[in-house]
């Protein structure tokens, strides 16, 4: 069994072939093996960052999904937010609204959304969503 910091640069390092991401899905089986090491809560942001529209086949959402199981994963998921807000984040942010929260990490909700609006490296579909959400 390979250590978590070779697999997490792995995963780090990873770009999909010819639109196949099963390399990818490996290394998160493999990396879930050891249930949800806290060293990988900040690579698994800068993966969905490094992909802001999700073209994964659903591998991504196995991202998301594994982020939000991190008890304290909020925090980060605000600063990925305001590095690069994607697709994913932008949904998780959604999630965490739709269950009822007004805040974020000490953040109210609709001001995260406005951050995404006022980003200068979210893409149009990212940000027609935030405002979409604001509304």
């Amino acid at each position: 069994m390979r250590s978590t910091s070779a697999i997490l640069h792995d995963i780090e390092t990873f770009q999909p072939l010819e639109d196949d991401w099963l390399a990818l899905e490996n290394l998160l089986q493999e990396l879930w093996q050891e249930e949800h090491p806290a060293e990988a809560l900040v690579p698994l942001f800068h993966l969905l960052e490094r992909f802001p529209e999700d073209e994964s086949a659903g591998v991504l959402w196995g991202v998301l999904h594994a982020l939000e199981a991190y008890p304290d994963y909020e925090a980060e998921l605000v600063d990925s937010l305001r590095r690069q807000p994607t697709e994913l984040t932008l949904t998780m942010l959604r999630r965490i609204a739709n269950a009822g929260q007004a805040l974020v990490a000490g953040h109210p909700i609709n001001s995260l959304y406005e951050v995404v609006l006022a980003h200068p490296m979210a893409s149009e579909e990212v940000k027609e969503t935030a405002q979409d959400y604001l509304q």
